[in-house]
């Protein structure tokens, strides 16, 4: 994969905070995510979209960023930004993994596609 990864959207899921900071969905094997599109600022921060808000306002929370190489679209990565629970985890690589590749569906191939977990 190549240093110019560029962001292509983030993914949101109905999930909670638990006090002890760590992201939990309420069953911990499966979870409701949705994927919105949005990229950077040149500051590297998120660019909130209208569409991620309103799923805010509906109890979604921003759990990860998908970013695909430019050059490659067949490849992209998928970035945990928050600290998430291991069923949580589970399936967002399962599910949100496959939202990507829907939404994408004409650029990526699943076994090019990397997976990433910070």
């Amino acid at each position: 994969m190549s240093d110019s990864l560029i962001t292509i959207g983030c993914l949101m899921a109905e999930v909670f905070e638990h006090e002890s900071g760590e992201i939990r969905s309420s069953s911990e094997c499966s979870a409701s995510f949705a994927y919105c599109p949005t990229t950077e600022s040149e500051s590297e921060k998120l660019i909130v979209t209208r569409e991620m808000h309103q799923f805010g306002d509906a109890g979604y929370l921003p759990i990860a960023i998908a970013r695909i190489d430019p050059n490659d679209p067949s490849q992209f990565i998928v970035c945990a930004i928050r600290d998430l629970s291991e069923g949580l985890q589970y399936a967002l690589e399962h599910q949100g993994h496959d939202l990507i590749r829907s939404a994408f569906g004409c650029f990526t191939d699943e076994q090019h596609a990397s997976k990433v977990w910070h």
